[in-house]
């Protein structure tokens, strides 16, 4: 782990030329990661209705279908290959 945590601010977070390929994986990482962050808070509101209601009907149902049906699970997995082989490429 690194030894201090620094935040990604805009700069981190804008792609940059030139750098070894390693660090294009893991920025699409990065990228995936928070657009999984944004569906946080429509599972929260979600898994609150199934908590006051106990019980989840077609209307919830279908919500909740297309939340997970949204979610980038696919890239992130592709992505998490793709960051890992490069990082070992890069170490090798």
């Amino acid at each position: 782990m690194a030894t201090r945590k620094k935040p990604c601010n805009e700069e981190a977070a804008t792609v940059q030329r030139g750098l070894p390929p390693a660090y294009y994986h893991l920025h699409a990482l990065l990228h995936t990661i928070r657009s999984l962050q944004c569906h946080e808070d429509d599972l929260c509101t979600l898994i609150t209705e199934i908590q006051r209601s106990g019980r989840i009907g077609p209307r919830l149902h279908r919500e909740i279908t297309e939340l997970l049906n949204n979610l980038p699970v696919a890239s992130l997995e592709a992505e998490l290959h793709g960051a890992f082989s490069a990082i070992d490429k890069a170490a090798a």
